[in-house]
């Protein structure tokens, strides 16, 4: 019997392409700008957490024990979850969610965990099986809307035929509707087996995987009409999930009469990876990039950039990505992609290594991917998340922490914006995100005096010395903010760490308020001249200048070259000094252009003090010598009780003893 159809999505309308079978599609009957919400689906037949968390996470709602919330602009929560009374295996945010999960599913859930503690000692079931044991339940029990998407001629594609030619999965399979039948007390019968193994099945077809790689949290969600939308690797939609609920958005434009079309999978990866992952689907994948066999840099050639994403990015780090791709791909012609997809399975198998040192599998890796880094093809795959875990590793630890945001900025600058060209996609949000915490906590490292003692490259610490990180940082929080609204949901953790860092750049006392006024007025003033200068020297540039070293970063921290370490001063004969005061308060910059020969060391350099205490107060002094300028950075370690007075003065005490050396003097 053919499955029915189930009720279509708002502003959709379900059918097919002439001469292309695809199955049943959703087509738009409406336009859809990039970023725009499609449809909010808030009543599917399945929503769970994975085993793991269920713990951790409300059964009915998917509430995260102790996250905070907001409500608008007030914070709510956090909360902890409490377990039900009767079986101590599902936990609950509040007793309205406990009433309407126990109506739900769990009236006839609570007595099968309490039969799993008595059999065996546990008080939870791997997702799959406890999904399985749900439905089998609620299709016991008759209910309405289960019946019609599971029963017989249900509204849901199985596929069972196509699950039964891979004899290791099939056998998975029986286990686990075995394991369902028995632990939910219902009569162990061949038919009432088959029935499960048919729902399985269907569940695998139709449902989504709820994975959040920030909490780790995970879990199954269906809903019948939203398992219609087709997958395509060149897709124009996504899908968000906030609790209970699913939000179709658009990544691209729509048009009346588009088919809205998802990924599946990770579309980015080489064809035949994705074709792997496509495998339990039963379907070959037809697009345009699977059937060209494209790259990330070709698929903007070959599909555009929609007007839609195009406004969006303009106040990206890369507002134009289509005009930068024609030379990567003029360079892609150099490695075959037979070669790609056989770098991207040997660092597949290298991923799967759990054991050992992890930067040693790390090195591998970076070393398998010679080819692309060589023709600086930075957006194709294995290299983004070759970079990302290695960003990751330095990055969760506070003395490497200062390396890590190089490479972020890299990836935000030549990774990403290739591989999903919309800024609101959540993955863009988050390194947005990860760039604003890093800068947060390389900013409390200078003021702290602790930069140059865990960052031994010179170039990291004089961008971050002269940047003006706290209007930086605010920036970026604003953008995570503006394109987190656009292209999450409004309860994403994200956000929420928006708004609290915003509110703290907010209550800073010693902020000067004209830096403050001039990141308002480009908020508001985007095309606006003095906007724009702002956005290229305060927010462009340092981001530039950082991404500017990851490479070198990275190979010294794999030991592919000599580590890195304070390089030489060359020294160069020259008039010009100009002193400047860090934005964060704690350091006072001299950048010398060029290095006066009489500053050769900082012996020298500590006599060249005035004022005594200037030098009592300088905890560590450093010179280095980079591409861009030489400088020299005074790390003080007591401020005093006016730190902004006494930077500026120790500032000018150093200028006008430089200046009589040197003959000239610009001070700002």
């Amino acid at each position: 019997m053919a499955p029915s159809l189930p009720p279509p999505i708002p502003k959709t309308r379900v059918g097919g392409i002439p001469g292309v079978d695809r199955g049943r599609s959703l087509f738009s009957t409406e336009r859809f700008g990039a970023g725009e919400t499609i449809a909010i689906i808030d009543n599917p037949l399945l929503a769970l957490p994975d085993d793991a968390n269920m713990r951790t996470t409300c059964n009915y709602c998917l509430y995260v024990s102790g996250t905070i919330e907001f409500e608008g602009d007030v914070e709510a929560g956090p909360r902890t979850c409490k377990a039900c009374t009767g079986c101590k295996a599902a936990v609950y945010c509040n007793a309205e969610c406990q009433r309407a999960h126990w109506k739900l599913v769990h009236k006839a859930e609570c007595k099968m965990f309490k039969r799993i503690k008595e059999r065996t000692g546990k008080d939870w079931l791997p997702t799959p099986v406890r999904a399985v044991a749900q439905v089998m339940l609620l299709l016991k029990a008759g209910d309405e809307e289960t019946v019609k998407a599971f029963g017989p001629g249900g509204t849901l594609e199985s596929n069972v035929e196509g699950f039964k030619t891979d004899e290791g999965l099939w056998g998975d399979f029986e286990l686990q509707a075995t394991g369902a039948v028995v632990y939910a007390g219902l009569l162990q019968s061949d038919e009432t087996l088959k029935q499960a193994m048919e729902v399985l099945c269907k569940m695998q077809t139709n449902a989504f995987n709820r994975f959040d790689a920030d909490t780790g949290q995970a879990g199954i969600y269906l809903h019948p009409s939203l398992s219609m939308v087709n997958h395509s690797c060149v897709p124009n939609a996504y899908i968000a999930f906030e609790k209970r609920k699913a939000f179709l958005k658009a990544e691209r434009d729509i048009e009346p009469g588009d088919e809205i079309l998802i990924s599946y999978i990770d579309h980015t990866m080489p064809r035949r990876a994705r074709q792997e992952s496509l495998r339990l689907y039963h379907f070959q994948c037809n697009c345009i990039r699977c059937k060209d066999d494209l790259n990330a840099y070709e698929v903007i050639q070959a599909c555009g950039v929609s007007p839609g994403v195009k406004w969006l990015n303009s106040t990206s780090f890369q507002p134009d990505v289509a005009s930068l791709v024609p030379a990567y791909i003029e360079r892609s012609k150099t490695v075959p992609k037979s070669k790609i997809e056989e770098i991207h399975w040997k660092c597949m198998e290298l991923t799967c290594i759990v054991q050992g040192d992890p930067m040693e599998n790390a090195r591998a890796q970076w070393e398998l991917c010679k080819p692309l880094r060589d023709a600086q093809l930075w957006a194709l795959d294995p290299l983004p998340p070759t970079i990302l875990r290695i960003a990751t590793m330095l990055g969760s630890n506070r003395t490497t922490l200062a390396k890590a945001l190089p490479l972020h900025c890299f990836m935000a600058l030549e990774c990403y914006p290739f591989k999903y060209p919309a800024s609101f996609t959540p993955f863009r949000v988050k390194t947005l995100m990860t760039i604003a915490k890093l800068l947060s906590a390389a900013g409390d490292l200078t003021y702290s005096g602790d930069l140059a003692r865990y960052c031994d490259h010179e170039g990291v610490i004089g961008v971050l010395a002269t940047a003006d990180i706290v209007s930086l940082t605010e920036v970026i929080l604003r953008l995570v903010r503006q394109n987190g609204v656009i292209g999450g949901v409004a309860s994403w953790d994200v956000l929420f760490g928006t708004k609290e860092m915003l509110r703290d750049i907010e209550d800073l006392q010693e902020r000067d308020e004209k830096d403050a006024a001039m990141v308002k007025h480009w908020a508001n003033n985007l095309q606006d001249p003095v906007s724009k200068a702002f956005w290229e020297n305060v927010v462009l540039k340092p981001i530039t200048q950082l991404a500017s070293f990851a490479i070198e970063i990275i190979e010294a921290e794999l030991g592919c070259n000599k580590s890195l370490a304070r390089k030489k001063l060359g020294l160069r004969r020259g008039p010009f000094v100009t002193v400047g005061r860090c934005q964060i308060l704690g350091s006072l910059l001299v950048t010398l252009e060029p290095l006066h020969p009489a500053l050769e060391n900082i012996e020298v350099y500590l006599k060249t003090f005035d004022r005594a205490h200037v030098a009592q107060h300088a905890s560590q002094v450093y010179i280095f010598s980079t591409k861009c300028c030489n400088f020299i950075l005074v790390e003080v370690r007591d401020l005093g009780p006016k730190p902004r007075q006494f930077l500026l003065q120790t500032a000018s005490d150093f200028g006008q003893s430089v200046a009589r050396l040197s003959g000239e003097l610009v001070l700002r």
